[in-house]
């Protein structure tokens, strides 16, 4: 911090540039020194995100590859004649695979019931004089609709939607323009299934609402009724019913949530063992692996030495750090070795078709230095031949994935390695920030002892100037001071 002043002014001295150029000698190695510690902390702090980041990345690949069910997956394919999706497919990764035939005879519907002809006039016409209740019950659940004198069929429908504790039931109107058949209250249920416990039953404590019922106390005329069904499909000739149209396990580890009739002609179900989504989940967990050592090579390269060899340049900012190199060793260790309890033919990643090359990268080599099956050939015969063994090598609790992932786990992990390095380094800026407040003061107190010590001399050479000047005033004016004789 400079401190304002008027040096020399007495003197005519250049004091002011003196100070200044002094101060500068003094601030300026002291701060580039700070700056360049700071500058080398900011990198080494960018270069551990940028490797925690790949760490992200490829744990993300770890958490498909530790379930097994992610690597048992089935392809499910349907197919119809007459181009029908009749029903989607959900399985499991020990569906069996095989080829199904199967026919929707019939959807999963709810109870139906409408209003007798001429009940009612209109939706504005009135359902009862006098005061009543409709109990609705389904499958174990009721719930009450209040009828009041004078209700109309409108409100009454209203009264049912909006009722709080409704299980599912629906009430609309419609208006057939008919004067004969007049409007028809329709009343739906979600609830799908066996009629037995599932069929829609309404009751009434009042005879005049009989018409809004299923069933009728006082011997009017009472609602018509399109009894609940199960879904029923065919698998093979084979009859299976369901109470929904998702019918769970039905062939065993496989599910079909039914959407249409098949009319009379089956479709075709094939589950075959997923091989294309498996290979993508390895590819992604080779393709996550060699970004996280492309990160941990970039910042912890070597630097290139001068021609005296008394510099190098070009190095990462991790070069040499203790952390880092551990996290690599670490990762070779899990990747190379083979994982206990998995079959003996298919328990390391080269068994897998995966190798390592000579950059450290894993690959899926299309040659093979050694003979026999190239990589590509060992992951094809591994995918088509043993792929729920698959799941033994990456999966469970000493598969590939798991243990890299428990070994991450101590550099990621809250108040980890990551976390450790990462405050050490922050603490050290923030001990910069506080050199840098104590160099000011030191500069501010150094320049002003500067200043007054130059002060001082301003002050001498002013007065000693004066005087020099008094005395050359007072000589010049005696006889024959400096002038000539005749």
């Amino acid at each position: 911090m400079s401190i304002g002043g008027t040096l020399g002014v007495a003197s005519g001295l250049a004091l002011e540039d003196l100070v200044t150029q002094l101060v500068s000698a003094e601030r300026t190695p002291k701060v580039k020194q700070l700056d360049s510690q700071k500058s080398s902390i900011d990198v080494s702090l960018s270069a551990l995100s940028k490797i925690r980041s790949a760490m992200g990345n490829f744990q993300s690949s770890l958490d498909v590859l530790k379930s097994a069910d992610s690597l048992m997956q089935r392809a499910a394919t349907v197919s119809h004649p007459d181009d029908l999706t009749p029903f989607d497919v959900t399985t499991s990764g020990s569906a069996s695979a095989g080829s199904y035939n199967i026919s929707v005879e019939a959807l999963a519907s709810g109870t139906r019931a409408t209003s007798a002809d001429g009940s009612f006039t209109g939706s504005d016409a009135v359902v009862s004089t006098t005061d009543g209740v409709l109990t609705f019950g389904a499958d174990g659940d009721s719930f009450d609709v209040d009828v009041t004198a004078g209700m109309t069929l409108s409100q009454l429908r209203e009264a049912i939607n909006d009722k709080s504790d409704n299980f599912g039931v629906s009430a609309n109107i419609i208006n057939t323009g008919d004067p004969a058949v007049g409007s028809k209250l329709v009343i739906t249920s979600s609830i799908t299934g066996d009629p037995a416990t599932k069929e829609l039953s309404i009751t009434n404590n009042n005879a005049e609402l009989d018409a809004v019922s299923t069933v009728a106390s006082g011997g009017g005329t009472a609602m018509s009724v399109i009894s609940s069904q199960q879904a029923h499909v065919k698998i093979d000739g084979v009859d299976a019913y369901s109470d929904s149209n998702t019918m769970e396990n039905v062939i065993q580890n496989v599910s079909l949530n039914l959407k249409s009739e098949t009319n009379g002609t089956a479709a075709t179900l094939d589950v075959s063992t997923d091989t294309e989504t498996v290979r993508g989940y390895i590819d992604d967990f080779i393709s996550k692996y060699n970004s996280l050592v492309s990160a941990i090579q970039d910042q912890t390269k070597s630097g290139t030495a001068s021609a005296d060899g008394e510099s190098f340049s070009g190095g990462g900012p991790l070069n040499g750090n203790s952390m880092i190199r551990g996290l690599r060793d670490q990762l070779n260790t899990d990747i190379v070795g083979a994982v206990e309890g998995a079959d003996s033919s298919l328990n390391t990643l080269f068994a897998l078709g995966i190798s390592i090359n000579d950059d450290g990268k894993m690959e899926i080599a299309s040659t093979n230095a050694f003979g026999g099956q190239t990589g590509e050939e060992r992951m094809t015969a591994a995918l088509e031949g043993s792929f729920d063994k698959i799941a033994e090598l990456f999966s469970g609790d000493n598969g590939i994935a798991t243990r890299i992932e428990s070994s991450l786990e101590y550099y990621t992990k809250s108040k980890g390695l990551f976390d450790s390095q990462e405050e050490v380094l922050k603490g050290q800026l923030e001990s910069i920030t506080q050199r840098r407040e104590d160099l000011d003061q030191y500069i501010s107190g150094y320049e002003e002892t500067l200043r007054k010590r130059y002060a001082a001399l301003d002050s001498v050479v002013a007065s000693m100037s004066q005087t020099s000047s008094y005395l050359m005033s007072q000589l010049s004016s005696l006889p024959g001071f400096g002038g000539s004789s005749n």
